[in-house]
């Protein structure tokens, strides 16, 4: 048994649920560069070009060695290598730039307005510009810099992008639209995007990225079709293609860079402190390049992960198919070994009744379906960082040990233990006083009369009473502050629910008199079976009724008691609601629980992996609590 867990370990190894990483090469710094703006690699994959917020734009050899520096007159916007050694340098100061291979000026143009985006062919004959509060891309000439033409798109431009070969052209609007264009600036098509756009690439075979605000990128095909959708952690802030383009280089806010196949499955991710800010493939598309926000290279060997991957998928799926005739062969062996000992007729019986497991089989598929694989999904990728559809990277128990640290779990962590105290209250005590009430009602109409009376409330919407009771403690016109001014006490008159100090417990009485339907059905129906006959030799013993109830109902209702309790337990853990309806955590975290922690989590974040983490802690939470309820509460016949 011992070995059972490396077991297991090495089949997630070998089955590739453990994804590999890469790590950084080289590495070099830009003293006084400020963030990287744009990046370029030549043809050949000697050079690197790289612009800077200090103004400057820098060319490096694949080394990192420093070939020359060239200043602008304000921000760098763009830098583009052309495959004949020239390096173009695009600025805010409204100028575009060219120098030679040594660091000569070769042209100098005056575009009159700042210039916020450049992108050119590999051979330069195609070079488009983004000026500033313009509608029209701005077309230039290699040789001398000077305006040969433009093309209207009639947005507000934003981004621009062009093919390595020229082909193809894809710019961005601030209307969250991308027009993919031909190298005539004639228009093919036009993609909307889900948020503000960031970022776009395209490549030779017409394949357009597009990353947004909303932490995706979005890929279109040449004919306007959607081609997948990729999640990142964070806002993308700059998207680039491989030479061949099927490799898709991304980086995002948070210092993660990823690359995936061009059909957006995740190949390799890394992480730097600090925000990315820009990537940029070699030819080969075998080395990465990225720049951060405070002047630092990174340049990233991915081409021996990337062939592992593909090795990888070759032994997964060989593996699998193994695993498959295994199967079978288990089963065959398995059928031979009941015939042996003549136990096949159950197979019989089976054939005998499968109309009855044919009926049988749609509400198991059902409760499988949505119950139990949501389930163990949750528990499989509470050790992932998971999105689904884009990347899913194993973190072990990473997402549990942030809970310990996360400040909204913590709150909601004291704030949960005062609801369970304060909800087995309003659960038990209250519907078992009304029961008892009931029950010794000597009329049997009166009995009838209250139990309809209590449970008709039950078609009352549950939304419905929170926003009546939103309505009551609405500090201008709620009527418990007006009943407080109408009998002179309007002074205690304020924002119940506004109040960090007062929130929760105005909450907590929300429901009041607290008179679960329920539980006051459960209690009644386990008073009346109670023999009579216990209760009559009680009272010829002489027993008053507060004795009857304290030695007689009280622990025959032990396995009422247990239910509830455990009933109830669940629900305050698990319910969220009622806090999102009426607060939705607030005023800050006051009203926070780690319930609506993964909801929001999961939701508003994106952050799947550490949402399924915090249910299965409170699963686990709830396991432990009815384990000792259990042992606890002793029922008696």
């Amino acid at each position: 048994m011992r070995k059972a867990p490396w077991i297991f370990l090495a089949l997630i190894l070998l089955l590739g649920l453990v994804p590999g990483a890469a790590f950084a090469k080289d590495h070099w710094s830009i003293e006084g560069a400020g963030s990287i703006t744009s990046l370029s690699v030549s043809e050949d994959g000697s050079r690197v070009a790289v612009g800077g917020h200090n103004a400057k734009a820098f060319l490096y050899d694949s080394e990192g060695n420093p070939i020359y520096e060239v200043g602008a007159g304000n921000v760098v916007t763009g830098v583009a290598l052309l495959s004949n050694g020239t390096l173009l340098v695009s600025s805010d100061d409204r100028h575009l730039y060219a120098y030679d291979e040594t660091g000569g000026q070769l042209w100098d143009s005056d575009l009159k307005r700042q210039v916020k985006s450049l992108a050119a062919s590999q051979d330069g004959s195609t070079i488009v510009l983004v000026t500033q509060r313009s509608k029209d891309l701005i077309v230039v000439d290699q040789n001398k810099g000077e305006q040969t033409g433009s093309i209207p798109i009639g947005s507000l431009l934003k981004e621009v992008s062009v093919s390595g070969g020229g082909q193809w052209i894809v710019a961005a609007t601030s209307d969250q639209f991308a027009y993919l264009l031909d190298k005539d600036g004639s228009l093919l098509y036009k993609f909307s995007a889900d948020n503000q756009i960031q970022a776009v690439a395209v490549s030779d075979n017409g394949l357009a990225a597009v990353g947004t605000a909303s932490n995706k990128v979005e890929l279109f095909d040449q004919k306007g079709n959607v081609n997948g959708s990729i999640n990142t952690r964070d806002i993308v802030t700059d998207v680039a293609f491989s030479s061949d383009g099927e490799r898709i280089g991304v980086s995002d806010l948070s210092g993660n860079y990823y690359i995936f196949d061009g059909r957006g499955k995740q190949l390799w991710e890394s992480k730097i402190t600090g925000e990315g800010r820009g990537v940029q493939f070699d030819r080969e598309g075998k080395t990465l390049y990225s720049g951060t926000n405070d002047g630092r290279i990174f340049k990233y060997d991915v081409g021996s992960v990337i062939d592992k991957a593909a090795s990888k998928a070759r032994i997964n799926a060989m593996l699998w198919a193994a695993a498959g005739v295994l199967a079978v062969v288990l089963v065959m062996l398995y059928l031979n070994y009941l015939k042996k000992r003549n136990r096949l007729v159950i197979f019989r019986q089976i054939w005998k009744s499968k109309y009855i497991y044919l009926g049988l089989a749609p509400t198991f598929i059902l409760v499988f379906v949505f119950l139990y694989y949501p389930a163990f999904s949750g528990l499989f990728h509470s050790l992932y960082d998971w999105q689904p559809g884009g990347r899913t990277t194993f973190v072990g128990l990473a997402n549990f040990e942030r809970m310990i640290h996360d400040p909204y779990v913590i709150k909601g962590m004291g704030n949960l233990v005062i609801l369970i105290i304060t909800g087995l209250i309003k659960a038990i005590i209250p519907a078992l006083i009304t029961a008892e009430l009931i029950f010794h009602l000597r009329s049997k109409r009166l009995q009838y009369g209250f139990r309809t009376a209590f449970t008709a409330s039950m078609v009352i919407p549950g939304v419905a009473l929170l926003l009546i009771w939103q309505n009551l403690y609405d500090p201008n016109v709620g009527l418990i502050n007006n009943v407080l001014e109408l009998i002179g006490l309007g002074s205690w008159a304020h924002g119940w629910l506004g109040d960090p100090n007062t929130a929760l417990w105005a909450i907590i009485f929300i429901g009041f008199p607290f008179i679960g339907i329920l539980q006051l059905l459960v209690f009644y129906a386990g008073l009346l079976s109670i023999p009579n006959e216990l209760i009559e030799s009680a009272k010829i013993d002489g027993a008053n009724l507060w004795r009857i109830i304290r030695s007689i109902h009280l622990p025959l209702l032990g396995g009422q008691f247990k239910f509830l309790i455990i009933l109830t337990l669940i629900g305050i853990i698990q319910d969220f609601n009622g806090i999102m309806i009426v607060t939705g955590g607030g005023p800050m975290d006051s009203t926070y629980v780690p319930a609506l922690q993964m909801y929001y989590a999961a939701t508003k974040f994106n952050d799947l992996g550490y949402a399924s983490a915090l249910g299965v802690s409170m699963f686990l939470v709830i396991l432990a609590i009815t384990v000792v309820n259990m042992k606890l509460i002793k029922t008696e016949d």
